[in-house]
């Protein structure tokens, strides 16, 4: 303890003279330190790690110039030369993300510190950040431990597992690295330490998790305790191997170390307290989970502890996964996010009713005073009031007297309602709890603007996305599947990019579709989720594919990771070759056969199949994509080459789709749909001199029928060319939700899921459009703020970034009058778009300064460059604080 000791004395001391050397004119010193993306990582694989920092300085112009990384093996060794594994020496660059290591080589399950100075635009250095760290994982040939079971392979199955071990000195360092096939709790001496791995392909490759157990292990004897479940996996394919894994590794104050991991040394209970025969599964059983029957009675007291006897327990069997590929999981921790008290507790026709107020994602914690040995308590979910919309079940029997049931395992349910049947004596709000739980978040975004509507649509859009990062991004859909598909995932995934600091929920899923492409190249609809898809073809979904190029450079854009990039580059290029045969080389449409459609699918009033308009403009945007990444990793041949195959299908979308008024949904209809002019207008299609035809010809078509992923696809399109007035009068079809439960539906109406998060794109919209925040460079070294300031009066808001917190606010004053606020973290350039109010004259002042009309150079701090554009002055901009005010000339 007294290194740590030591540390924090030394991180407090580099604080305090951080402070003192800002306020003496020197740049501050970085701080919000990541390592691949992660701050104090437990395990990141081998190889290169990749550094991340973040620059805070409100000067304006402030930019990094250079940098200095050192990494040593204790933190006191972090100076400068004499740094153990690695000292950069000054390296001349902006460059502020993902910096790849370039010492010598580190070794497995070790951590190591580090810190970063930079120098600022004017030559001078910073102070060295407060030191962080990063722990090295276990590579694929690093496990001592063998995988254990019980022997049994059967769905819905439970073992218990334990593991004294002694100890004579206290550990300076103790790591355990855990994973299982499907689900783990583990515990260490009685303390639930977490609850995983994050969903993965459970025939190929998994993640498992580490934890720092150093302040729960004493000298003398330790337990780890454990449940195994194997659930099911998500294909619905029964041969599953399941299977449990760990290992610890302890080092000591002398240098020496230990390892403990899984073997037939263990103790293994089978069966356990769950009831597992004749399991109920809810929805179609792929990835839902099972009905839990829980036998109090038959639960060993007391033996997750370092005191219980297990002598009576089993040994386990190994089990041989040597063709299972683990990774260190960089996905956010799964925990209890919140325990929610009931808003009311009623009695009616011998059930008791809870009601939560809004539908969350979990479990119950319900304490039982005066049940009898043997009674079952049950809780049936409801997803709305009224007993409607129903998630299914879980029973408890009791042992006698007062007890408390923690209905937690990692597969949740869905819930707004519980209806308790029972329950002996009267339930009190204090006896029961909702146990909301989901991955970590360090929501940091927000959005208000003039509509309280859109206020409220905005908070419950963000709720529901963040609530379906389940071991992964799901949907929440409770009664058909709760799997992670790749159109739900595009949405849901820019709601949590746009609102949250941590971008590697999206790396993950990135990562997972990268994982299961298929040889010929096409990305599945659903990972993980292998073999989902028929042999014949027919379960493909072509248009759900082409959303994995667009989440790839989407995370690239918010991470900076050049790294993902390098890697996913030859996936993306095989993806398109394996499209390039359905497209018609006369017309450059596509047309996937033999395939399942459903480009507009849940409601969206559009033809799907044959050469249809949206296959075509996600195919355009693909292609631009694939230019664009290539472009990033220096092949600019092959990003020419891709910039002409998406500038020859633009112009056949233009040449084949569009009939002068709007775009047609296929070629072999000219019905108006507006879904179908909204593609084209998403991603910049259209010529310029047939936008307003094109909205004109949606207005007039009347309300438009779209719901599922069509409608992120609609408003889009809409908000891209200038139409916000017309979606924030549309967006009042979201009010039944705010008005039932609080949550997004599948649908616009009750005929599908209540709680499906793919309809929670306004989560991210009203960023990237109202306020107009929009990355331009790799980890928003240059962005875009281009608001929409139509059909509201004033709009307000943030975007967490790598570099910064971006915020901006604008305002519509009386007689003609506009006010836009823009805060440019450090390190970045931004292009402001100030809206122009009228085609008249008018003035634009920054900062009580003449920015507009100019007469000569603009010579004003921090502003490098002003022009005119047909609806805005375009305004190029540094770092810094930055206040517009507009006025027509002839206003009083």
């Amino acid at each position: 303890m007294k290194i740590f000791s030591a540390v924090t004395r030394f991180v407090f001391t580099l604080m305090m003279a951080s402070t003192a050397f800002w306020a003496s004119g020197g740049p501050s010193a970085p701080m919000d330190l990541l390592v691949n993306g992660v701050s104090n990582p437990q395990a990141i694989d081998g190889g290169k790690p990749r550094f991340t920092w973040m620059f805070r300085d409100d000067r304006r112009g402030a930019m990094q110039t250079a940098y200095e990384i050192l990494v040593a093996s204790r933190p006191e060794r972090l100076v400068a030369g004499k740094a153990d594994y690695w000292d950069s020496g000054k390296v001349t660059s902006d460059k502020s993300t993902s910096v790849g290591y370039g010492g010598r080589p580190l070794p497995a399950a070790t951590r190591f510190w580090w810190k970063v100075r930079i120098w600022d635009e004017t030559g001078k250095a910073s102070l060295y950040s407060a030191p962080a760290f990063f722990d090295m994982g276990l590579n694929q040939k690093g496990w001592t431990a063998h995988y254990i079971w019980d022997g049994a392979d059967k769905a819905n199955h439970f073992v218990y597992f334990r593991k004294r071990f002694v100890i004579s000195n206290k550990p300076v360092l103790a790591k355990v690295y855990v994973t299982a096939i499907n689900d783990y709790l583990l515990y260490c001496n009685g303390q639930l330490l977490g609850q995983g791995p994050a969903r993965c392909d459970p025939y190929h490759y998994g993640q498992y998790n580490a934890y720092d157990v150093t302040k729960l292990l004493k000298p003398g004897t330790n337990v780890f305790a454990a449940v195994g479940h194997k659930a099911i996996p998500w294909s619905g394919n029964p041969n599953l191997k399941p299977a449990f894994l760990l290992e610890a590794r302890f080092l000591y104050p002398d240098g020496s170390s230990s390892t403990i991991g899984t073997d037939e040394s263990w103790k293994m209970l089978s069966p356990t307290a769950f009831i597992e025969a004749d399991p109920t599964y809810f929805g179609s059983g792929r990835g839902n989970r099972a009905a839990i029957r829980f036998d109090s009675r038959r639960e060993p007291v007391g033996w997750k502890n370092v005191g219980f006897d297990d002598s009576d327990w089993a040994s386990p069997m190994v089990v041989n996964r040597s063709d299972y590929h683990l990774f260190a999981q960089k996905a956010p921790t799964e925990r209890v996010q919140a325990a929610l008290r009931p808003v009311s507790v009623t009695r009616t026709n011998g059930a008791w009713l809870v009601d939560f107020g809004q539908c969350i994602n979990g479990w119950p914690k319900l304490t039982m005073r005066v049940n009898h040995p043997g009674d079952t308590v049950r809780v049936e979910y409801f997803q709305m009031i009224g007993e409607r919309k129903p998630s299914g079940w879980d029973e408890y029997i009791c042992h006698g007297g007062k007890e408390t049931w923690d209905a937690n395992f990692g597969r949740y349910t869905s819930f707004q309602t519980f209806r308790i049947t029972g329950y002996a004596g009267k339930l009190s709000a204090s006896d029961v709890s909702g146990m909301w739980a989901y991955g970590d978040a360090d929501v940091t975004g927000r959005f208000r603007c003039s509509s309280d509507l859109l206020n409220d649509i905005y908070k419950m859009c963000e709720r529901s996305a963040r609530q379906s990062v389940q071991q992964g991004i799901i949907s929440v859909d409770a009664q058909r599947e709760q799997l992670p598909w790749l159109a739900d995932a595009w949405s849901i995934a820019n709601v949590l990019l746009y609102n949250h600091r941590n971008t590697t929920m999206i790396d993950k899923v990135v990562r997972d579709f990268a994982g299961e492409q298929m040889t010929n190249g096409y990305i599945r609809n659903v990972s993980p989720g292998h073999g989902f898809e028929g042999a014949d073809g027919h379960g493909r979904i072509p248009e759900w594919a082409m959303y994995w190029p667009m989440l790839l450079w989407q995370q690239y854009l918010f991470s900076g990771d050049e790294t993902l990039l390098r890697e996913m580059a030859p996936r993306v290029a095989l993806f398109l070759e394996w499209l390039k045969p359905f497209q018609d080389p006369e017309t450059k449409l596509l047309n996937p056969l033999k395939m399942w459609r459903i480009s507009d699918f849940a409601g969206g009033d559009m033809p799907g199949g044959g050469y249809n308009i949206a296959t075509a403009c996600q195919y355009y945007e693909n292609l631009r994509i694939a230019s664009r990444v290539f472009s990033v990793l220096g092949e600019t041949n092959r990003s020419e080459d891709y910039l002409r195959q998406a500038e020859s299908v633009k112009e056949g979308i233009n040449t084949h789709l569009f009939n002068g008024r709007y775009y047609l949904a296929r070629t072999d209809t000219s019905k108006m749909f507006p879904l179908a002019s909204a593609w084209p207008l998403r991603f910049d299609i259209e010529r310029a001199a047939d936008k307003s035809k094109i909205l004109a010809a949606v207005e007039k078509s009347g309300k438009p029928n779209i719901g599922g992923y069509g409608g992120d696809a609609f408003y889009s399109g809409m908000l891209n060319a200038g139409e916000g007035a017309y979606v924030v009068h549309d967006l009042a079809r979201y009010r039944p939700m705010l008005d039932s439960n609080r949550t997004c539906w599948e649908q616009f109406g009750l005929g599908g899921e209540v709680n499906h998060a793919w309809t929670s794109y306004p989560g991210y919209l009203f960023q990237k459009y109202i306020l107009g925040i929009q990355p331009t460079g790799g980890g928003f070294a240059t962005f875009d703020i281009r608001p929409n300031i139509s059909g509201l009066t004033f709009a307000e808001g943030a975007v967490p970034t790598v570099k910064g917190l971006i915020t901006t606010g604008w305002k519509k004053h009386a007689a003609g009058k506009l006010s836009l606020s823009v805060h440019v973290p450090a390190n970045t350039r931004a292009t402001i778009y100030i809206p122009k109010l009228t085609q008249g004259d008018f003035t634009i002042m920054e900062s009580g300064k003449i920015l507009w009309p100019v007469a000569s150079q603009v010579k004003y701090t921090g502003v490098m460059a002003v022009s005119e554009e047909e609806t805005s002055i375009k305004c190029l901009v540094s770092a810094g604080d930055y206040r517009f005010s507009e006025a027509l000339l002839n206003s009083k």
